[in-house]
C-alpha cells in the first residue's frame, strides 16, 4: 500500500473516533455493504466471488451566516477469490481511500480540497467526457475511484455556472486515458456551462503532461519526456418531450505514435418514457471514435451504437437490459437486469452475453469477467 494510502486512511480512524459532539459538527456514519458472485461460462469456466464494504463519514460545521465547512471521507476494502477450471483457487484483496475531501461552500459557490470524484457530460452509457472517472453503466453500485486535487464552482443567477481545477498528476491512467500523467506541474481544466433554451450547453478544457514512467499506463510505449495533452469537449442536452443530448471531445497531444495524436469522440443520444404499463423507458446512443496523425485525418475508427430499457414492474422489481454493438467488428454485447429492493437491502440478478474478446470499457476495471456469456449475482445493503 502507497505511503498516501496509509496516510489518508489514518486521517479517516481518527476522524472516525474523535469526539465531534464537542465542537458541535454534525456527523454522519453509513456505509455499504455489497458481495458479488461471477460465474463465467467459459472454456475455461471461470468463477469470481467477492465482498466490498465502503464506510463512510460525513461531517458539516455552519462557519457564518452564509458559508458551510463540510467534508466526506471513506474507504474501499474489498477482497476476492476466484476460481478458473484446472488452476487453484486464488485470493486477492485491497485497502485504499475512497473518498477524502473537504469543502467551502455558500448559496453559489464552492471549493472542494482532497481526494474526490469530478464527473460531468450529458452522455449515459458511452461517454466521451469521461475524463476523470471510469464509471461503467453496467455496474449498479456506479462505482469509480477518485482523482487528487482541488474543485472550484460558481453559479450565476441566471443557472449558468462555471468549474475549474488543478489535479494532482497520476501514474495510473483515469477515464479514456490509455497514458499516466507526469512532468514537473499538475493538470487544470475548467468548464462552462450556460442555459440554452429548454436545456443547456456547457464547453470544457483540460491540460495535462503524459510522464515518462508507463508501468500503469495499458499500451506499451517508450516516453523519453513528457508530452503535452490537451482536451477540448462540447455537450449538450434538451427536453422537447423526449431527451436528447450530444457529447463530443477533440485530445491533441505529442505522443510518438502518429495515429494516436489526434482522437475525436462523438455521441448523441435520446431517451422516452412510453405510457405502458408503470412506464416503459428507452434509451438511445451512437458513438463514434476516430483517431490519426492530423485533426482531421483519421488511421482508425470504431462505431458503437448503445440501447437500454427500463421497466418498473412494481415497488419492488424492476427489469432492465443493455444492448451494444460494434459496427466495427460487427460483435454484440447484451446484458439483462432483474433488481429487487427491500427498504436498504437491494439484490440485483445480471446475465451477459459477449464477445469473447472484451473491447468495450476497456478502463472499467471488470470487463474481462463480463467477456463471454455467464451470470453475476449481486446483494447491496446500506446502512
Amino acid at each position: 500500500m502507497k505511503r498516501r494510502s496509509k496516510v489518508l486512511i489514518l486521517i479517516f480512524l481518527l476522524t472516525a473516533i474523535h469526539p465531534w459532539h464537542t465542537v458541535g459538527q454534525k456527523l454522519e456514519f453509513s456505509g455499504q455493504v455489497s458481495g458479488t458472485h461471477v460465474s463465467r461460462f467459459a472454456d475455461p469456466w471461470l468463477m469470481v466471488t467477492g465482498l466490498r464494504y465502503i464506510p463512510m463519514l460525513k461531517g458539516s460545521v455552519p462557519l457564518n451566516e452564509t458559508l458551510k465547512f463540510d467534508g466526506e471521507a471513506s474507504v474501499n476494502a474489498f477482497g476476492y477469490m476466484n476460481w478458473e477450471q484446472g488452476q487453484k483457487v486464488g485470493f486477492e484483496g485491497d485497502l485504499k481511500p475512497y473518498r477524502i475531501w473537504a469543502r467551502i461552500s455558500a448559496e453559489r459557490f464552492e471549493v472542494r480540497l482532497g481526494l474526490q470524484k469530478i464527473n460531468f457530460g450529458s452522455a449515459v452509457m458511452l461517454r466521451p467526457l469521461m475524463w476523470f472517472d471510469k464509471m461503467d453503466p453496467r455496474d449498479p453500485l456506479q462505482l469509480t475511484d477518485g482523482v487528487y486535487g482541488a474543485l472550484g464552482r460558481y453559479y450565476f443567477r441566471n443557472n449558468a455556472n462555471i468549474w475549474v481545477w488543478g489535479l494532482l498528476r497520476s501514474k495510473t491512467p483515469k477515464g479514456w486515458e490509455m497514458l499516466g500523467s507526469g512532468g514537473m506541474f499538475p493538470e487544470a481544466g475548467g468548464r462552462l456551462q450556460m442555459p440554452a433554451g429548454k436545456g443547456e450547453i456547457a464547453l470544457s478544457g483540460h491540460y495535462r503532461m503524459i510522464g515518462t514512467d508507463q508501468s500503469k499506463g495499458y499500451i506499451p510505449i517508450t516516453i523519453e519526456e513528457p508530452l503535452p495533452e490537451m482536451r477540448l469537449g462540447l455537450d449538450g442536452k434538451w427536453d422537447i418531450g423526449p431527451g436528447i443530448w450530444f457529447e463530443g471531445t477533440y485530445t491533441w497531444s505529442k505522443l510518438p505514435v502518429e495515429e494516436l495524436r489526434h482522437t475525436r469522440m462523438l455521441t448523441v443520444g435520446a431517451d422516452y418514457t412510453f405510457g405502458l404499463g408503470n412506464g416503459l423507458t428507452m434509451m438511445g446512443e451512437q458513438f463514434i471514435y476516430q483517431s490519426g496523425p492530423e485533426m482531421l485525418k483519421s488511421t482508425k475508427s470504431v462505431t458503437f451504437t448503445a440501447t437500454s430499457l427500463t421497466y418498473p414492474i412494481n415497488l419492488t422489481h424492476s427489469l432492465s437490459a443493455m444492448v451494444f454493438y460494434n459496427w466495427t467488428s460487427g460483435d454484440w454485447y447484451r446484458f439483462i437486469n432483474w433488481r429487487i429492493s427491500l427498504e436498504n437491502i437491494s439484490f440485483y440478478l445480471i446475465g451477459f452475453w459477449n464477445p469473447g474478446q472484451f473491447d468495450l470499457f476497456l478502463n472499467s476495471g471488470n470487463s474481462n469477467l463480463m467477456a463471454g456469456n455467464g451470470v453475476q449475482l449481486m446483494f447491496v445493503w446500506n446502512h
